[in-house]
């Protein structure tokens, strides 16, 4: 069993995934990942007042008759006539207020999304770089600003057409079977429901291929470049056919269906932040996991040798270190001594060489000269303050 798994994990597709999850890992890819969320769920609230201002504008500018037809659903839908007055005076006013919901939405996205692309790519050069101090590089300020917000229009524009393309596709085959009579042929709806899955398996690539051409700041060899975009769209197709799902199994329930669809979006963008890193730090472990691979290997095998050795009883003999000399310290005789001779030397303390004063004479003389430092230091003091007081007397007593 260990044999087989070794031998997966040294397969090339293994190997090259193995390297991916540790760079993601040792390059803190859970908290880019995590930052990636809150930027992209702030960025929301720009983006659905920009929605209401387009509508507002749509019903008010462009299309204004469509006015009248929200109006008489609201009227439908209630039955008091005086609330439905309320209501329909309020949204008439909210949409045509539509160009300062516009400005504010505008200019509100121009500092969430810049920030939002800023920390994406941040987070991805970080898992694409040959090394992690190569994506903090950063040009002037206001260019790295225009640059953001021009990524970030192009990645509204491929979300927009990758969402568009899901829709249209599960939607026109839907509306195309009708059309044809052919809903009642066996196995039509599968195939068209394939349809609309590589569709959205279309647009899921080409948001990941233009990620991976505007975001990293070092090429990319085209191979691992393509596999990279590949596995990333192939995981974002899937996620979005699981998340559909999911939250139409939540819409039952009302509690679920309040605060479910908040939390799986939020689940949502943190697993598409992940996936997008994975893909970069794929792409970025491209030249490394050989390397890993073939460390892996020379570790087995001398694992294996030593084991062969030690069951043939050729077991080598330990290799003694002989010890460093350690320097001679001038002054410390037992550093110049080895073990041996220190347990057979004299415990008793030569006699000092030269003339010492002894220690009880030592203390008697620091004492006496305490003592008259004291003195000497008081008698001064008491000086110098009747030499201030005679002073100061005479200055008052001429006064």
């Amino acid at each position: 069993m260990k044999d087989w798994i070794d031998r997966v994990m040294n397969k090339p597709a293994v190997a090259h995934a193995l390297a991916a999850n540790d760079r993601y890992n040792s390059r803190l890819g859970p908290q880019f990942a995590a930052g990636i969320t809150y930027f992209s769920v702030l960025s929301m609230v720009p983006i659905l007042m920009f929605s209401f201002a387009a509508l507002g504008m749509t019903l008010t500018v462009i299309r204004p008759e469509l006015m009248d037809v929200v109006l008489d659903y609201i009227e439908k839908g209630l039955t008091d006539a005086k609330m439905s007055k309320e209501i329909k005076d309020a949204v008439v006013g909210l949409f045509q207020g539509w160009a300062s919901v516009g400005v504010v939405a505008l200019l509100t996205a121009a500092y969430s999304g810049s920030n939002w692309v800023g920390n994406l790519k941040r987070a991805i050069r970080v898992m694409w770089s040959k090394d992690f101090e190569d994506a903090a590089e950063k040009k002037n300020f206001f260019v790295e600003l225009g640059l953001n917000l021009l990524t970030f229009v192009g990645l509204l524009v491929c979300i927009v057409f990758s969402v568009g393309v899901a829709t249209i596709g599960s939607t026109f085959s839907r509306t195309v079977l009708d059309w044809l009579g052919w809903s009642e042929v066996p196995g039509i709806g599968f195939l068209f429901a394939l349809l609309a899955i590589g569709l959205s398996f279309v647009a899921s690539w080409i948001l990941m291929a233009f990620l991976f051409i505007v975001m990293p700041n070092q090429p990319a060899r085209p191979r691992p470049w393509l596999v990279g975009t590949l596995i990333g769209a192939v995981a974002l197709t899937a996620i979005q056919q699981l998340a559909g799902r999911l939250v139409g199994l939540l819409s039952g329930n009302r509690a679920a269906g309040i605060f479910g669809s908040a939390i799986v979006l939020m689940l949502l963008f943190n697993i598409i932040a992940t996936i997008i890193l994975m893909a970069a730090a794929w792409v970025g472990s491209s030249d490394e996991w050989r390397e890993e691979r073939a460390k892996r290997i020379a570790e087995k095998q001398e694992r294996l040798d030593a084991e062969a050795k030690k069951a043939a009883g050729e077991v080598e003999p330990p290799v003694v270190v002989a010890p460093k000399p350690q320097p001679v310290v001038p002054g410390r005789w037992a550093a110049t001594k080895s073990l041996d001779d220190l347990r057979g030397a004299d415990q008793t303390l030569p006699e000092p060489e030269g003339e010492f004063v002894r220690q009880k004479v030592a203390a008697r003389g620091m004492r006496i000269n305490l003592g008259l430092g004291y003195g000497v230091g008081a008698a001064t003091g008491l000086g110098v303050g009747a030499l201030i007081v005679a002073i100061a007397k005479k200055i008052f007593t001429r006064r």
